[in-house]
């Protein structure tokens, strides 16, 4: 079973391929007038059939001022037939000739498929903050072996969520470090209103009133192997800290969007967003969670038995061990430590201060404002917006 999957994943990856090398760029020649169409903006994602979380407050803001045209292009290309991802690419192709800018927040294989026109600017809005395990071209599987040429071509702006960020996404996608800005990632905005976090804790009350009075414990693991295969690990483990906590501490199960349909083990309807301004303990794995997490300045504890094993396969940017928080590998001492993290005498609060000025100083409730501000700057204006963010 797992040689055909693998197959029919190889073989859906050649077609790609083709389409990207071929198709592609005669559609984007076939469409291109000779000026772009300023004002127009064009938000797209090969990943969701609808605008992504990590997309849409800059859509929302964009459409606010009512400044600029605005495209909206969602699919999720893993889940529809070949005819329909054809005719969307297409579609796609269309308007990227034309466009003054391309927003993304993933990778997006029409982006790099032809030869841009400098008058257009892409701009990746990265969904995850932060840097922690390799990705891109510093691990195997995550660009598949038969894509020619630089899958995040064409890209002019990523935003990163701190400088100290910069250098392995610079690393991971192999594009010139002028491309990197520290801008910070706009879906972290709301994190810093108080109305948001006011919402999601009557949100959490209303939907899990056996919770009252308790302390919230967050388990949010990423998945193993690659995307077009995930596995889950620990969870067993897990089942078993539940058993042995206390009755004052209540467990919340988040797995990674990758793994809800093939592990339905979560027992929370709140998206994991709307649960981190309640939790008091995130325990993760290898999860960019961590990054957003440290915004609230709350304690952290990694479940890592196969850190070992999971360094070599796939590979950090952050040295593991140096982490804030407490790393657990013995799933005997989970609960036990997980007490000890909620009573505050793992002493990580300065740990975690310094992590996020390291890794999340870009984001400050402004993002969104920043990045709609640059797209509408002109010129030489524009420029002195984008070396600012830089700096």
């Amino acid at each position: 079973m797992k040689f055909k999957a693998d197959i029919k994943i190889m073989m859906r990856q050649y077609v790609k391929m083709a389409i990207q090398s071929l198709l592609l760029p005669a559609f984007y020649d076939l469409f291109k007038p000779k000026q772009i169409e300023q004002g127009l903006v064009v938000f797209a994602d090969a990943h969701h059939k609808n605008v992504p979380s990590s997309m849409a407050p800059l859509v929302r803001e964009v459409k606010r001022r009512k400044h600029k045209k605005v495209v909206e292009i969602y699919d999720d290309y893993q889940q529809i037939s070949f005819l329909r991802l054809l005719r969307r690419m297409l579609y796609f192709m269309k308007y990227y000739a034309r466009a003054e800018y391309v927003v993304i927040c993933d990778n997006f294989l029409p982006i790099a498929s032809c030869k841009k026109r400098k008058e257009t600017t892409v701009i990746q809005l990265w969904h995850g903050c932060g840097a922690f395990k390799k990705f891109g071209y510093d691990t195997q599987g995550d660009i598949p072996a038969v894509y020619k040429g630089n899958v995040f071509r064409n890209y002019d702006i990523v935003t990163v969520s701190a400088p100290g960020c910069a250098s392995h996404f610079q690393s991971a996608m192999r594009l010139p470090k002028k491309v990197f800005v520290p801008f910070g990632v706009c879906r972290t905005d709301k994190y810093f209103q108080s109305s948001y976090r006011k919402s999601c804790r009557e949100r959490f009350e209303q939907t899990h009133k056996e919770a009252k009075g308790k302390k919230i414990v967050l388990w949010a693991p990423t998945f193993r192997g690659y995307p077009a295969d995930p596995k889950l690990e620990q969870y067993e483990d897990v089942v078993q800290m539940c058993e042995e906590l206390p009755d004052d501490i209540f467990v919340i199960i988040k797995v990674h969007p990758l793994l809800t349909k093939k592990y339905p083990y979560d027992n929370s309807s709140l998206t994991t967003d709307e649960l981190l301004p309640v939790t008091d303990l995130l325990i993760t794995d290898y999860s960019s969670i961590i990054f957003e997490y440290s915004i609230y300045k709350k304690p952290m504890l990694f479940y890592a038995p196969d850190m070992v094993e999971y360094g070599v396969e796939r590979g950090f940017y952050l040295d593991y061990n140096k982490l804030p928080g407490t790393i657990v590998t013995k799933k005997g001492q989970l609960a036990e430590e997980v007490v000890r993290a909620l009573e505050g005498s793992d002493g990580q609060t300065a740990a975690v201060e310094a992590f996020y000025d390291t890794y999340m100083s870009g984001c400050d409730g402004t993002v969104t404002k920043r990045l709609a501000d640059l797209m509408e700057a002109g010129g030489k204006r524009r420029e002195a917006a984008y070396a600012k963010g830089r700096k």
